[in-house]
């Protein structure tokens, strides 16, 4: 891929000794990356590198599972999908975004992670919460064990929806008043942090385990592509998390939660 880009880390995770992470942010020389132009490359975390699988991301809710050693890298990259779990060390799960939100899961128990892509679609179609059901039908995840991370995406200064963007919410069971407020008749302003909050609690993660950096890519298109702002033909910053290929010990004094 040539120079890596900065990638943003979340404060609170950095003591997370079992996981590489980052929120991607802008390529340094105007040059505007696509997903396409990462496939079958690799994130480089210090020392270490990390093959990166990410999926055809098509603003769904389906989640896709890497086991292992058995699915070719070239074969998920055509798979689509909004979300994938692995708890196989020595890989990077990846999304790409440009005003969606990058959501990360850990669980230190179980040593599994998580990444969502989360756009309107996908959120309004609680992708984040499936995400969490399947950590616990299929790695045993106690939901009181999963740590979460939200990204920069464009905030609700910037995000102005329409009426069918408001009923696909309320289908999906939200109240509309919490993830947004009135902009003009029949125009809101969405709050794709809220509303994935909203999900994720109602799914059992507690809030105190939920860290958010909370940055509208709109707001700063010299640090983020922004779909909105100006990069409508081009230009998606990586997000990836990672198990390192040698795993910590679970972290001193963690106390395994009981699944609510």
């Amino acid at each position: 891929m040539g120079d890596q880009p900065r990638f943003l880390q979340i404060g609170a995770w950095k003591g997370e000794r079992q996981i590489a992470h980052g929120f991607g942010t802008r390529q340094e020389g105007g040059r505007k990356p696509s997903r396409t132009d990462w496939r079958g490359k690799a994130v480089q975390v210090e020392k270490d590198i990390y093959p990166l699988l990410s999926l055809r991301q098509v603003h769904g809710d389906r989640v896709v599972l890497i086991e292992g050693n058995r699915q070719k890298i070239d074969e998920v990259w055509q798979l689509e999908g909004d979300a994938l779990l692995t708890r196989t060390p020595g890989i990077a799960l990846g999304v790409f975004t440009a005003d969606c939100l990058p959501i990360f899961f850990y669980d230190p128990i179980q040593g599994v992670i998580g990444i969502v892509h989360a756009g309107w679609r996908g959120t309004a179609q609680g992708v984040a919460g499936k995400a969490v059901e399947k950590m616990g039908e299929t790695f045993g995840c106690k939901k009181a064990n999963i740590l979460a991370a939200l990204g920069p995406c464009i905030g609700p200064c910037c995000y102005e929806v329409d009426g069918p963007v408001k009923n696909a919410f309320i289908s999906g069971g939200f109240p509309w008043n919490l993830v947004s407020v009135p902009r003009a008749e029949e125009k809101w302003l969405l709050d794709l942090y809220q509303a994935n909050l909203y999900i994720l609690e109602n799914h059992g993660i507690s809030r105190e385990n939920i860290q958010v950096l909370k940055i509208c890519t709109s707001c700063h298109g010299d640090t983020f592509y922004s779909y909105r702002n100006a990069d409508k033909t081009g230009g998606r910053q990586l997000n990836f998390i990672a198990l390192r290929k040698k795993l910590a010990a679970v972290p001193a004094g963690y106390r395994q939660g009981e699944s609510p």
